[in-house]
């Protein structure tokens, strides 16, 4: 039988992940979780974000066959992937470590910006790996927790969104950086008016598909890549389904089945003593 690769994330933003999956390990049983009735998850603390994903992991180990685990998430890739690899004997991946590498190697004139939410940016996650491969480097970080919400309700390409973008971004254009990493996985989403808003001449890095090699990778090293698999795509969410489906769509360019509603009060009744 083939087993699933489980994704999460803290609402739709990690699709831009399965996406990749689909595209490229088209034959791969997915299981997505998004948890939107506790969203947006960028200005929770650590100790929340650890439980959550925690009561999230948990969940899906108990009901679906996994093979891998993959944080679809950056917030909580920054801040909870170690905790969920010592917690869990299940393979558990982010989507961060591939990126770095990436932007010093594109980056010509060593001026790399990361925006993300705020506590990713907080955490100094990717600044942190940057420059433990090359301290030469300046890294500009720039928190952007509205752009969540823009990508959410669909705001991707009203005016009102591009005056925030300009607002968020003005400081990385007046840095004059040369790659960009987007370090959440909504921000895809924006990916073309942020690419307007800098100019051309700024490459744009999306972790989500960078992390796509590192995964496939690692299942065929495992010898567990699904072949001749027509694949199951299951969606569980804590909260609205039907925007999920409705909203999820505009992701995926594709339609959306077997949306699930996940009782938050399951989840926290399952929390194990820290």
């Amino acid at each position: 039988m083939n087993r699933f690769i489980g994704l999460i994330d803290s609402g739709m933003g990690g699709l831009t992940v399965l996406n990749q999956i689909m595209g490229f390990l088209p034959e791969e049983n997915t299981v997505y979780f998004g948890d939107m009735g506790r969203a947006p998850y960028g200005s929770r603390s650590r100790q929340v974000l650890k439980r959550y994903s925690e009561q999230i992991v948990r969940y899906l180990i108990d009901n679906y066959d996994l093979k891998l685990m993959v944080t679809a998430c950056n917030t909580i890739s920054a801040i909870c992937l170690d905790h969920l690899q010592e917690t869990f004997d299940l393979p558990i991946m982010g989507i961060i470590d591939p990126v770095p590498e990436k932007a010093i190697s594109a980056s010509t004139n060593g001026r790399i910006g990361v925006i993300g939410t705020r506590r990713t940016i907080e955490s100094s996650v990717y600044q942190k790996k940057i420059l433990s491969i090359d301290p030469s480097v300046r890294v500009y970080p720039q928190e952007c927790p509205l752009f969540i919400h823009l990508v959410e309700e669909g705001w991707t390409k009203e005016p009102a969104a591009r005056l925030i973008v300009g607002e968020y971004l003005a400081n990385l254009k007046h840095s004059k950086i040369d790659t960009l990493i987007l370090g959440c996985t909504h921000y895809p989403i924006l990916k073309d008016m942020i690419k307007e808003y800098l100019g051309s001449d700024v490459l744009i890095i999306d972790p989500a598909v960078e992390c796509i090699t590192t995964i496939k990778a690692f299942l065929a090293e495992k010898g567990i890549l699904n072949k001749g698999n027509y694949p199951e795509r299951i969606y569980q969410v804590t909260d609205n389904p039907e925007l999920f489906r409705s909203s999820g769509e505009r992701y995926l360019d594709r339609k959306i089945h077997n949306v699930n509603l996940v009782d938050i009060g399951l989840l926290e009744s399952k929390t194990a003593v820290c």
